[in-house]
């Protein structure tokens, strides 16, 4: 049998486009590994999951870990219990750790991603594949870039931002976020900001909420009533930011972002999005957004209409089936 490994509730619409374009059946394994998820508990599953599934799984064909850890330790286990299955590792991120347990868990990555059996290793820019390349010299044949791809609807509620009153910005995620710019920004601007993010705090910012307990479905209520999305990024080549981008876009939000090199392949610079490279822009295009709805509404359908085409999760499946 043919598996994808989860860490989401499965999505019907992703496994026809794998099942189109790679012609073989998948079945599917699930162990919840989102943000609202303890993080104690997240990081127990990174390792018990894929155990289970190779000690107790008998008739393995072939992997697709929409997990990335969930296929690295699939893979560590395979070799240690001398398992052999074609493995893809999909959402590839890494990024090196310093001292001994970076030095520890850079070890374990390059010992998962070395196995022979992993064929393909998904990352979500161009730049990436030339990135961990040269940082994973053995196994640089093996990195394959292929664009994100999201649901074309989102939870149960109106995407139109009817439900909430469109006075703020919103901004949501942890990965590579530079939550300082934007902070000031709003109070530069005047405009209420509300960030979906547990780590971060509010202190010193009158404009600024912080929204500690906001996922899935609330997530997506936030994003909906905002009348622009932003997304700061701290590291330019770290690949980050992708899915609030999208998630923006498919609600028919104007997006701000930070020049970075992993959205380029989702953004056109002045049609679905506007690209922030100073501290000044950030508060000027949130002052142009506000107060110029026509553009804001341009901005927004233009990349609603984009993500409809180019980067739904049908389209993932099957280009990630084009793959194997």
């Amino acid at each position: 049998m043919n598996y994808v490994l989860f860490d989401c509730p499965p999505d019907e619409d992703f496994l026809a486009g794998l099942e189109q374009t790679s012609g073989v059946r998948w079945q599917t394994r699930f162990a919840d590994g989102r943000a609202s998820v303890g993080r104690v508990k997240r990081l127990l599953r990174y390792f018990l999951f894929p155990l289970g599934f190779v000690l107790f799984t008998r008739k393995v064909e072939r992997v697709v870990a929409w997990q990335q850890f969930y296929g690295i330790m699939a893979s560590v286990y395979a070799r240690i219990f001398r398992r052999r299955f074609p493995i893809t590792v999909m959402t590839f991120i890494h990024k090196p750790k310093r001292g001994l347990a970076g030095r520890m868990f850079d070890a374990l990555v390059r010992f998962g991603i070395g196995n022979p059996c992993v064929e393909s290793i998904i990352v979500f820019s161009p730049e990436e594949v030339d990135a961990y390349s040269r940082l994973f010299k053995a196994s640089a044949s093996k990195f394959r870039f292929v664009p994100l791809g999201i649901p074309e609807k989102a939870g149960g509620f109106k995407e139109d931002g009817s439900e909430v009153s469109s006075s703020y910005v919103f901004s949501a995620g942890r990965s590579n976020r530079d939550y300082g710019v934007l902070k000031r920004a709003a109070e530069d601007a005047r405009v209420p900001l509300r960030i979906a993010c547990p780590e971060e705090t509010a202190d010193g910012f009158s404009f600024t909420e912080i929204l500690a307990d906001c996922f899935d479905d609330d997530m997506e209520r936030q994003l909906s009533g905002a009348f622009a999305v932003a997304v700061p990024l701290r590291d330019k080549t770290i690949s980050s930011g992708q899915l609030v981008v999208l998630q923006a876009m498919r609600a028919g939000k104007p997006v701000v972002v930070s020049d970075n090199v992993s959205l380029r392949p989702y953004i056109r610079e002045g049609e679905t999005a506007l690209v922030a490279r100073r501290q000044e822009d950030w508060a000027g295009f949130i002052r142009m957004l506000r107060d110029d709805s026509g553009l804001a509404r341009k901005l927004g359908e233009a990349g609603r209409k984009r993500m409809r085409e180019e980067f739904t999760i049908r389209a993932l499946g099957e280009r990630v089936g084009e793959r194997l």
